[in-house]
């Protein structure tokens, strides 16, 4: 009975969860000969000219009336408007999504009008909150975690721009679900939707689907892609589409093609009938409507903000000259990996715009790739990739284990925030634990090592895993500084006594994720599996001071000039939940 009474709730919430236009304007509109979508677009009663709309592979203008018409096959099933710069779409009965876009309830043969109405708002200057990889399955108190966590942290920074007057919006680059789990615990996409509504989430949202977005219930075929994808559309609407904020043209795109191949397939959820498994990548469609999109966009210098799941490249070497792509094609059922064709295509289309930045998510991880640093492609030297670690950090783990969160990358989790003053457009992380004015954490090599050399859950760890560094071996008086936004264009410098230190980036583990991720997985459990979770990062560096006992200022610059301090008395305690 009670499964009955969830199964019930459930339902309510895919009935109400719907965000589209259902606006009825007053102006008349009359469907030209051979459209079939038809509509005004309006504000404050007021017919909009030149006004973009697009039922995902035509976009037309308004005329002088605000009038559209479009001929189209009515695949996607809905149609939806390109906010012009300075233009809201509503937001109603206390929801998130703006109602940019409405669903098509007729057949190709019988036309059907949808209206927008928008309203002025000037957000020439303005702040984009980016999330990723929520990953809600009511697992791991992740409820508890986003409300009580992710919200107060979130909404802090959302403050301290709207106490300025100056409009925030939230862009989110995908897997807010975890699709294994939708059916055991009864949290899908569309759940989540409504978990933004109950924390009264306090910017308009504007999403795009990830990987776990879609429904593992809907087996392999030829249309696998869009029918996974069903769930997500009923609550989040069009699949790929854009939308201008001041003077930055954002764009969101879909670069996951779902596949839930059936051979392979283990252990799945409740309800799983395959591996979940997809390739990286654009369809022919999508880059069909990008470049259609894109000639709107006259100016070169327009900044350009595009937003999709899998990250486009990232770095290969230390050095970070070298780079390569996320993106994937199949031949046949062979993933192709590292795909450049598919990239430069995308380039292609790109190539007239001075600045164009990827957000990305996926991998859980802060990685900015500036891709002209390597110089064999330079048809991606006006790209910068800025793939932002996840909300969730490691699946919420870490905080249900020991009350820090931390991602694989070992940082703190948390979000990426861009203030946008014109063209101009920069970012800074925020984490869940710290805020934003913190960008690093400093460790005193001295106490960690004792703590490796005399705990016993690391001495039993390391009895297990002879591929776990082992810091009790570290030399005398190193400090290590973990920079988790880092990226080739900071600036990370140490001084003792006022005397410069010599700095070494380093690639190793960040003991504090040892003792927040690995031992919970391994010591407490008494289970030794083979991917216990101990990841690598290029983002800590290491300084040798004089002393055990002499302070150390840490200076970290980032790419924008803004400079973080930090004095280190030492000895400083190596612990769990150190700052």
């Amino acid at each position: 009975m009670k499964r009955f009474y969830i199964l019930i709730l459930m339902l309510c919430i895919y009935c109400a969860s719907s965000a589209q236009s259902t606006f009825q304007s007053n102006l008349k509109a009359q469907a030209q000969k051979g459209a079939n979508i038809y509509g005004v677009v309006e504000s404050n009663g007021q017919p909009m000219a030149g006004v973009a709309v697009s039922d995902g592979v035509e976009i037309v203008l308004t005329n002088k009336k605000g009038c559209y018409n479009i001929k189209s096959d009515k695949k996607h099933g809905y149609v939806f408007v390109i906010l012009p710069s300075c233009y809201e779409a509503p937001i109603t009965d206390g929801d998130v999504v703006p109602a940019f876009w409405a669903n098509l309830n007729k057949d190709t043969a019988e036309a059907e009008r949808h209206d927008f109405q928008l309203s002025y708002k000037d957000n020439r200057k303005h702040a984009m909150i980016a999330v990723t990889d929520i990953h809600l399955a009511n697992m791991y108190h992740d409820q508890k975690q986003f409300h009580e966590n992710f919200m107060p942290r979130l909404k802090e920074e959302v403050n301290k721009y709207s106490q300025q007057g100056i409009p925030v919006y939230t862009i989110c680059a995908g897997d807010s679900s975890f699709d294994l789990y939708w059916y055991d615990y009864l949290y899908d996409i569309i759940t989540f939707r409504s978990t933004l509504k109950q924390a009264k989430y306090p910017t308009p949202f504007f999403n795009v689907m990830g990987n776990h977005d879609h429904d593992g219930a809907i087996s392999c075929g030829s249309e696998t892609d869009w029918k996974a994808s069903q769930k997500y559309r009923d609550s989040f609407g069009p699949l790929y589409y854009s939308y201008n904020i001041g003077d930055v043209h954002y764009i969101m795109l879909d670069n996951i093609i779902y596949i839930n191949s059936t051979n392979g397939a283990k252990k799945p959820g409740k309800n799983i009938v395959g591996k979940r498994n997809y390739s990286h990548g654009l369809t022919e469609e999508q880059l069909e409507w990008l470049q259609k999109d894109l000639a709107l966009v006259e100016n070169a210098s327009t900044p350009i903000v595009i937003v999709m799941h899998c990250p486009l490249c990232t770095y290969t070497n230390k050095e970070c000259t070298k780079i390569r792509t996320y993106f994937t094609r199949m031949e046949g059922d062979k993933k192709i990996s590292n795909d450049f064709e598919s990239v430069g295509r995308l380039a292609k289309i790109l190539e007239k715009y001075n600045k164009v930045h990827f957000v990305t998510g996926h991998t859980h991880r802060n990685i900015t790739c500036w891709c002209k640093n390597d110089t064999s492609h330079p048809e991606l030297k006006n790209i910068v990739d800025i793939n932002i670690g996840a909300v969730s950090g490691s699946w919420w783990r870490t905080n249900a284990y020991g009350y820090v969160s931390l991602g694989p990358d070992t940082a703190p989790t948390g979000f990426e925030v861009f203030p946008v003053d014109g063209q101009k457009v920069e970012w800074y992380w925020t984490s869940i634990d710290d805020g934003s004015n913190k960008q690093f954490r400093v460790f005193d090599g001295n106490e960690v090592r004792k703590y490796y050399q005399t705990n016993q859950e690391v001495r039993v760890l390391l009895s297990h895993y002879d591929n776990i560094f082992d810091f009790s071996s570290l030399k005398d008086n190193e400090v290590l500084i973990h920079v988790w936004a880092w990226d080739p264009t900071w600036k990370v410098e140490a001084f003792e006594n006022g005397k410069a230190l010599p700095v070494r980036r380093e690639i190793t583990e960040n003991p504090q994720h040892t003792l927040a991720y690995v031992i919970p997985k391994t010591s407490w459990k008494q289970h030794w599996p083979k991917r216990n979770g101990q990841e690598k990062t290029d983002h800590i560096f290491s300084v040798t001071a004089s002393a055990p006992n002499t302070p150390i200022e840490i200076r970290v610059t980032d790419h924008f000039g803004k400079v973080y301090t930090d004095t280190v008395q030492r000895p400083k305690e190596f612990s769990l939940q150190m700052k």
